[in-house]
């Protein structure tokens, strides 16, 4: 859509705050406040209403899939579908770099709701369907692993987009550990929007909510924990 380059990290405090962290190896906790400190851009993308029509997909499926689900020859067919409706729903509204998160997000809520301990591709339909309805059943918490999945699709285009800095800077790292750092900070922002609650009763009052979860959401990430002692 033409944004992606803009939201490259920029020559500008805030990203070099976050950048020289990762490179210093400081604290996952700094890490985590500085990636939601520079990203002020990214907080208004995450927030657009073209990302909450993914979220109230998210809690739309559990009325929508689990029957579509029962009768699939190939369920991850049907979770394709649902997404692709999403992605047409959502490019109706407006365009925003945040799009791609926002996708990704989904897919790998209902992959992983449809799945449970098992791989989806070894799923029978009835047994994928089932979990499905199960693992969705629960507004709140969909709801905050819906906005857990996108922080950390977020942080982990945010830190993948340095791996070159770590591996080849200074003070260079592996690969490996470039990518466990990664997949750290990735976990972490995922925490973050697992602890945003939301009384919403509907996929309606969602979407006039999105925005200031992810507002709630971005200002927690910025929090540094409390000293004791």
């Amino acid at each position: 859509m033409g944004t992606s380059t803009s939201f490259r990290a920029p020559p500008v405090p805030r990203w070099q705050a976050f950048i020289t962290a990762l490179e210093r190896g400081l604290p996952l906790e700094r890490v985590r406040s500085e990636l939601f400190n520079a990203g002020r851009d990214w907080e208004s993308a995450i927030a657009s209403p073209a990302v909450a029509v993914f979220a109230t997909a998210v809690v739309d499926a559990v009325e929508v899939l689990p029957d579509q689900l029962a009768g699939a020859d190939r369920p991850e067919r049907v979770l394709q579908a649902y997404v692709a409706a999403a992605r047409a729903a959502s490019a109706e509204v407006e365009g925003t770099a945040a799009l791609p998160l926002a996708e990704r997000a989904l897919t790998a809520v209902l992959i992983r709701s449809a799945a449970g301990k098992e791989s989806l591709s070894t799923q029978s339909a009835e047994a994928a369907a089932e979990q499905l309805r199960t693992a969705l059943s629960e507004r709140e918490a969909v709801v905050a692993s819906y906005l857990g999945e996108v922080l950390g699709q977020y942080a982990r285009h945010a830190a993948s987009r340095e791996i070159g800095r770590l591996t080849e800077g200074p003070k260079p790292v592996s690969v490996a550990a470039a990518r466990e750092m990664t997949r750290a900070l990735a976990q972490a922002a995922v925490e973050v929007g697992h602890t945003v609650r939301t009384a919403t009763a509907d996929a309606a009052s969602l979407r006039d909510a999105w925005a200031s979860l992810v507002h709630d959401a971005f200002r927690r990430g910025r929090q540094l924990p409390r000293e004791t002692g």
